[in-house]
């Protein structure tokens, strides 16, 4: 079991990719702290799925974006477990439409704080206990659309692509106790894909070589790869998950 007696904290993990996370990191022995903000009861099916793979959950909610929040979960995790091995900034959110006609001021600053700033402030947080332990890794969760852009989503692009870059400096500032790596998904099937409509979904799968979109569990195991002693020499990283996508 690759992840055996490891405490980690994975952000927005109540659902989607983020629990795809959760229930991989489980079947590795680990020990997963299940951050929600809204989604209280999809976080707590999480969490009794781990107890039955025959690991141990705890949910807390924390709103990434604030610091107080984000200070909160890092405190309460190590009252209970003593130690945070292991930190994914799944957390994330896309606003739509997300054209720069019809984006709100308030849409683009909530998209900039919770996609980058929360990822920031949850890094900055669990330093010191990372430090203090001497080892610890993080593996943050952009999008291959922070590399290439998307004409309706700049916002979002932007916060991925800003995702990307503070991966690479947290990587050089954190080695060697801490690695520091990134995993880029292409489009994956979630609630968040699936209100961007069929058609979209569609044209994404003709135009990826795999042709077809992610799943949540291809993210999940991109994600364990990082986290476990297989990637022992990799940092700075960003690891595309995309069916090819890219390469178009």
């Amino acid at each position: 079991m690759k992840l055996r007696n490891k405490v980690a904290i994975i952000t927005g993990s109540g659902r989607g990719i983020g629990k795809a996370i959760a229930i991989e990191f489980a079947r590795e022995g680990c020990v997963v702290v299940v951050n929600y903000l809204h989604s209280e009861e999809e976080a707590m099916k999480t969490v009794e799925e781990i107890k039955q793979i025959g690991s141990d959950a705890f949910p807390i909610k924390a709103d990434v974006s604030k610091i107080n929040d984000v200070k909160m979960m890092i405190e309460k995790t190590l009252e209970k477990f003593g130690r945070v091995d292991i930190l994914v900034n799944n957390a994330g959110v896309i606003t739509r439409p997300g054209d720069y006609k019809n984006m709100s001021e308030e849409d683009f600053n909530k998209t900039i704080d919770v996609n980058l700033k929360g990822v920031y402030n949850c890094i900055k947080a669990v330093i010191p206990a990372m430090k203090k332990q001497g080892n610890g890794r993080i593996i943050n969760i952009a999008s291959v659309f922070g590399m290439l852009g998307a004409a309706p989503v700049a916002a979002y692009c932007a916060a991925k692509a800003g995702v990307i870059n503070l991966t690479k400096s947290f990587a050089k500032e954190l080695a060697p106790e801490i690695l520091v790596n990134c995993v880029a998904p292409g489009t994956i099937d979630t609630e968040m894909t699936r209100a961007g409509g069929e058609e979209l979904i569609k044209w994404i799968s003709e135009n990826t070589p795999l042709k077809r979109i992610g799943n949540p569990q291809e993210i999940g195991k991109a994600v364990l790869f990082l986290a476990s002693d297989d990637s022992s020499f990799i940092t700075g990283h960003t690891l595309v998950v995309d069916g090819g996508y890219s390469l178009k």
